[in-house]
C-alpha cells in the first residue's frame, strides 16, 4: 500500500515526546516503530505489511549528541522523537527506486538512502538453488557474477531483495497464527513474502496457481513478541538443505531458492551467532493454525473469509469440483476444505513414514493447508531404525517422535475441524433446507456467525460440524495408510499389490530394529539380492548386517518371503534393480552430516562444502562410489568422488541419533 511508502518521510508529532503514553490523534501518522512492536491484530486482521529490517534487536538507537540529557547515566537515552525518525528512515522511499539500466516503466522495488549506507547489513550470498528455481521459477532470472555487466547488475540486485535490503513494489506481508495445545502455546509465525503467479507450465506440473517467497529470518514484526525475527545461520542451513533433499525425493515440501548470510549481525540464541537468510517458496504459506486464531476469538467473518480464499484460491475448488447433491461427502466449501487439508497431510506424513523423516515440531502453526513440509528445525533423518526416536531435545515427551507422526496429523485435523465446526454446521443447514438443491458448493454468508450466534444456533451447529469432522478423521487414516503403503512398495521394487505386502514390510522393520541397522543403507542395498541360492547370498547378509557373525537365520528367512513375493507373475524382474534405485536414496541429510557443513561455513567459510551437499541432496538416487555385492573395488578414485562416498556414510557413532534445538 501507498502509506507503507510514506514511512520514510514520517515527521514526529510534537506530542510524540511529551511524558506518559503517546496517544495519536485523528490524522497523526502511524508512528514507524508500529511496524516492529508486538501486539495482537484485532478485528480480523491476518496480514500486516512490514518491509524486511534484519537489524540486531533491541534495536541501538542513540540520542545524538547535541540532544543528549546532561545527566549521568542518561545520555544516550533516546526520545522517542528520535526513535521514530531514526526507524522511519529505514523504511521504504519511492525517491530511491531499484531498476535495471534503460528501464522506464514504474518501479519495482525500492530501498532508502539508509538501506544504502555503509552501516546497513550487508549480505553475502552463499548460495542459490538453481533446481529450485528451474523448477518452479524459471521466469526468475538469477544473473550471474561473472557475466556481463547487466548480468552482474541483476545478480546484485536480486541479493539486494535476498538480503532484506530491497523490498519489492508488492509489498510483503506477515501472517499471525495461533494454536490452541495441551501445552498451551501460542505462537506467531514470523515471514515476510510475495507472491507471483505459476508459469502455465509448473502450474501444469504442480498444480499450483500461485507461488509465495518468503524471506525467513529478514527482522522484527509485529508477531515476533519477544523475540528479534532473525535466523541464525545454522539453523538457516538446515532448512536450506532440508527443503531441497525432501524435493528431491519426491515428497510434499516448501523450497529454498537462497541463502545469504549476514555476519555483521549478531544473533541471541544458545549462544551468540550469526544471522543469515533464507528465501523460500511454497504454493501457500497458510497454516491450520491461521484457522484456528480466527475461530477462538470469534473472527466469524474473517473465518468464512480464510475459508473461502484457502478453498478457491489455493485449492481451486470451483463449482465444479461439487460432489453431487446426493453423495455423503457433504457439499459444503468449509468442509472441502477439510476435506483437502486432511487428504494433503495424510500423504505427506505417509512420506515421512516410508522416508524415515522426522519433523521435530508438528505445532499446527508448523502444518500447512497445502499439505507441505515446512519450517524444517530440528529435522533428522532416521540412521539406525528406531521407530521411538525423537530428533527434538526439547521433546521429552516424544509427543512428536516417529512413530507418533501419523497421531499428531491426525490431531492437527481434529484442530482445523474444531475450528471449522461451527461452519461447517451451518454448511449443513443450508444444504439441508434448500427446496431445490443448487450448483455447487454451499457457503455460508457474510452474516453467519453474528446471526447464529444471537440466534442461539452456534452449537447445534458446532455438534453437526464435529459429527463431519470424525468422519474426516477415519478417513485420514485410510489415505495415510493407502499411501505409505504405495511408497513402500516402490521401496521394496514391488510393482502390484498383495495381501501379505503390510506384514512382509513390517516384519523387515522389525529385523531393522532388532538388528540395530541403518534404515536408508538398508533399503538402498535390496536392490542388489538376487536369490537365497545364490553363492552371493552370504556376502550380500554380512553387506546387510554389518558383520560376517552375526546370526542371520531371521534374515533368510525374511529373505526367502521376498523372493517369493518377486517371484510373482505381476513382478518385471528386469527392471527392478533401477526400479529400487530410482525409489531408495544412497545420500540423506543425516545430522552428523548437517553438523559438519554447519561448522565448514560458519567456522571456515567453506561454501564448496555447502554446494557439494546440496548437489547432492538434490540428487540422492546415484551411487556415489556404491559397492557392489562380491566385486573387489580396485580403481583408484579422485579425492572428490571419495569425499562424496564418504558422505554417504553413518559417520561416527557420537552423531548417531543426534537430537538438536528447535531455535532458529
Amino acid at each position: 500500500p501507498s502509506s507503507l511508502l510514506k514511512l520514510s518521510s514520517y515527521t514526529p508529532p510534537a506530542s510524540i515526546s511529551d511524558p506518559g503514553p503517546i496517544t495519536l490523534k485523528e490524522g497523526d501518522a502511524v508512528p514507524p516503530s508500529m511496524l516492529r512492536r508486538s501486539r495482537q491484530v484485532r478485528g480480523g486482521g491476518v496480514f500486516s505489511y512490514v518491509s524486511p529490517l534484519p537489524l540486531e534487536f533491541p534495536y541501538n538507537i542513540q540520542e545524538p549528541a547535541d540532544t543528549q540529557v546532561k545527566e549521568v547515566g542518561k545520555e544516550v537515552t533516546a526520545t522517542a522523537s528520535t526513535i521514530e525518525t531514526k526507524l522511519a528512515s529505514f523504511e521504504l522511499d519511492p525517491q530511491f527506486p531499484v531498476v535495471e539500466p534503460g528501464y522506464t516503466g514504474r518501479p519495482t522495488a525500492f530501498e532508502s538512502e539508509r538501506r544504502r549506507g555503509p552501516d546497513f547489513p550487508k549480505p553475502v550470498l552463499l548460495s542459490v538453488s538453481w533446481k529450485c528455481a528451474e523448477e518452479w521459477l524459471p521466469q526468475l532470472d538469477l544473473g550471474n557474477r561473472e557475466g556481463s555487466e547487466l548480468e552482474k547488475l541483476r545478480r546484485e540486485q536480486l541479493l539486494g531483495i535476498f538480503g532484506g535490503r530491497t523490498a519489492l513494489a508488492r509489498e510483503p506481508f506477515e501472517e499471525g497464527v495461533d494454536e490452541v495445545e495441551k501445552k498451551g502455546f501460542a505462537p506467531w509465525a514470523l515471514c515476510y513474502g510475495v507472491s507471483t503467479p505459476a508459469t502455465p507450465e509448473v502450474a501444469a506440473k504442480t498444480g499450483f496457481r500461485t507461488l509465495e517467497l518468503q524471506l525467513k529470518g529478514s527482522g522484527r514484526t509485529p508477531y515476533s513478541r519477544f523475540a528479534d525475527g532473525l535466523a541464525v545461520l545454522r539453523s538457516s542451513i538446515r532448512e536450506y538443505l532440508g527443503a531441497e533433499a525432501m524435493a528431491a525425493l519426491k515428497l510434499p515440501t516448501s523450497r529454498a531458492l537462497a541463502l545469504v548470510g549476514i555476519p555483521s549481525v549478531r544473533v541471541l540464541r544458545e549462544r551468540v551467532e550469526d544471522a543469515a537468510i533464507v528465501t523460500r517458496v511454497a504454493p501457500s504459506w497458510i497454516r491450520i493454525g491461521n484457522f484456528e486464531i480466527q475461530s477462538s476469538r470469534e473472527e466469524w467473518e474473517t473465518l468464512r473469509l480464510l475459508t473461502r480464499y484457502v478453498g478457491r484460491e489455493v485449492f481451486d475448488l470451483d463449482d465444479s469440483k461439487c460432489p453431487p447433491t446426493d453423495s455423503e461427502k457433504g457439499r459444503g466449501l468449509g468442509l472441502a476444505v477439510l476435506r483437502q487439508v486432511s487428504e494433503r497431510t495424510a500423504i505427506m506424513i505417509a512420506g515421512w513414514q516410508a522416508y524415515g523423516f522426522m519433523h521435530g515440531v508438528m505445532n499446527t502453526d508448523n502444518i500447512a493447508v497445502v499439505g507441505s513440509c515446512i519450517d524444517y528445525g530440528p529435522y533428522a533423518f532416521m540412521d539406525v531404525f528406531d521407530p521411538g526416536h525423537i530428533c527434538n531435545h526439547s521433546d521429552e515427551e516424544g509427543r512428536y517422535s516417529y512413530r507418533n507422526q501419523p497421531t499428531m496429523g491426525v490431531f492437527a485435523i481434529q484442530k482445523l475441524g474444531t475450528a471449522l465446526a461451527e461452519l461447517i454446521g451451518c454448511e449443513e443447514d443450508i444444504s439441508s433446507a434448500e427446496s431445490t438443491p443448487s450448483h455447487g458448493f454451499v457457503e455460508v454468508d457474510a452474516e453467519w456467525g453474528e446471526g447464529g450466534k444471537l440466534a442461539g444456533w452456534m452449537d447445534g451447529w458446532k455438534k453437526v460440524g464435529m459429527e463431519r469432522v470424525e468422519e474426516v478423521k477415519s478417513d485420514f487414516q485410510g489415505i495415510f495408510k493407502e499411501e505409505y503403503m504405495k511408497l513402500m512398495r516402490l521401496r521394496l521394487g514391488l510393482q502390484s499389490s498383495h495381501a501379505d505386502d503390510f506384514s512382509l514390510i513390517s516384519t523387515y522393520l522389525d529385523l531393522l530394529q532388532n538388528h540395530e541397522l541403518d534404515y536408508t543403507s538398508s533399503f538402498r542395498l535390496l536392490s542388489q539380492f538376487t536369490s537365497t541360492t545364490s553363492p552371493l547370498f552370504p556376502t550380500f547378509l554380512s553387506a546387510l548386517t554389518g558383520s560376517t557373525k552375526a546370526d542371520t537365520t531371521d534374515f533368510e528367512s525374511w529373505f526367502a518371503l521376498y523372493q517369493t513375493r518377486l517371484s510373482l507373475p505381476s513382478e518385471d524382474p528386469t527392471t527392478r534393480r533401477a526400479r529400487q534405485n530410482s525409489a531408495n536414496p544412497r545420500f540423506v541429510l543425516r545430522q552428523w552430516v548437517l553438523e559438519e557443513t554447519i561448522k565448514k561455513v560458519d567456522k571456515d567459510g567453506d561454501v564448496k562444502a555447502l554446494e557439494r551437499v546440496l548437489e547432492m541432496a538434490q540428487a540422492p538416487f546415484e551411487g556415489y562410489g556404491e559397492k557392489e555385492i562380491g566385486e573387489e573395488v580396485c580403481e583408484k578414485k579422485d579425492e572428490e568422488s571419495m569425499e562424496r562416498e564418504r558422505l554417504c556414510g553413518m559417520g561416527g557413532e557420537d552423531m548417531l541419533g543426534f537430537q538438536c534445538s528447535c531455535s532458529s
